[in-house]
């Protein structure tokens, strides 16, 4: 009979595999947590500062303007953490349907094998022929400039990746015995590829995942630099860059500096995440 775990218990396992070596690990979750909770708690009780404050252009940080203003007064700060709610949000989104179609489109070329492999296969080699931010941004300049058409422009630049890597440990876990014992008893081939190989093999796109939303962040952020992503005044941090960039010429470098950190941090923590859950599956 399957055992159902526990909350009680699956914290006990993550606490379990949280071993006394991995500080790094624990900095990438602190930060990470950190970051959702300011980009949540934030906006609520101080605004969005989308608000242009006429005599306040480029203050320096200070107690009172933590990372300073921009040109047109807006409180840096403010804007850096409402756009937690953008690129994060987006970043954990198109991993999530990246690992979702990658996955099983991979399980499903390898178990299906024949022409269908051969399709597959092709359509992934054209995919990957492109680097995905280019990919990205003429999917993105194809279909006009809006946020969700970005993202949707990031999930078809990295699907590929997981749909190469699925496939490969899925040829493995086709080969088991298990497997040949499910053909024999007169399991189909689609009943085969979810209840056997995708469940095997699902793991590996599990960790690629993690540093396909470090990934996506980061190139979110440069369609939104290059004008094809989200949209001014709305607060993003790749948006916000590119604002604030003319600025460093008059020595104002905090409005391009502070939402570059961000991204630093945020595409550092899941990369970081990436490569314990790595070491804990493996």
């Amino acid at each position: 009979m399957a055992v159902i775990d526990t909350p009680q218990a699956l914290r006990g396992n993550f606490a379990a595999r949280m071993k006394p070596g991995d500080p790094m690990a624990y900095a990438a979750f602190a930060v990470l947590g950190l970051l959702i909770l300011l980009g949540v708690a934030v906006p609520l009780f101080a605004g969005y500062g989308d608000v242009a404050q006429a005599h306040d252009g480029l203050l320096p940080p200070s107690w009172e303007h933590p990372f300073g203003t921009d040109r047109y007064g807006r409180d840096v700060f403010l804007r850096c953490m409402a756009a937690v709610r953008i690129d994060i949000a987006l970043g954990l989104a198109v991993a999530l349907a990246v690992l979702v179609i990658g996955s099983t489109v991979g399980a499903l070329s390898a178990t299906f094998g024949g022409a269908v492999d051969a399709v597959v296969m092709r359509v992934t080699d054209i995919l990957l022929a492109f680097p995905g931010v280019v990919l990205a941004l003429i999917i993105t300049a194809s279909l006009g400039k809006n946020a969700w058409f970005a993202a949707v422009a990031v999930i078809v630049a990295f699907v590929p990746l997981l749909v190469r890597l699925a496939r490969a440990k899925a040829l493995e876990v086709r080969s088991a015995d298990y497997i040949s014992a499910a053909r024999l008893s007169g399991s189909s081939t689609a009943r085969v590829a979810f209840q056997h190989v995708l469940p095997n093999s699902f793991k590996y796109p599990l960790v690629q995942s993690t540093l396909v939303a470090s990934l996506a962040i980061v190139d979110f952020a440069a369609l939104s630099f290059l004008g094809v992503g989200v949209q001014t005044p709305t607060a993003e941090w790749g948006a916000m860059i590119a604002e604030g960039v003319g600025d460093n010429l008059l020595g104002s470098w905090w409005p391009s500096f502070f939402p570059g950190l961000m991204i630093l941090l945020a595409a550092a923590s899941f990369q970081i995440i990436g490569d314990w859950l790595d070491r804990r599956l493996t």
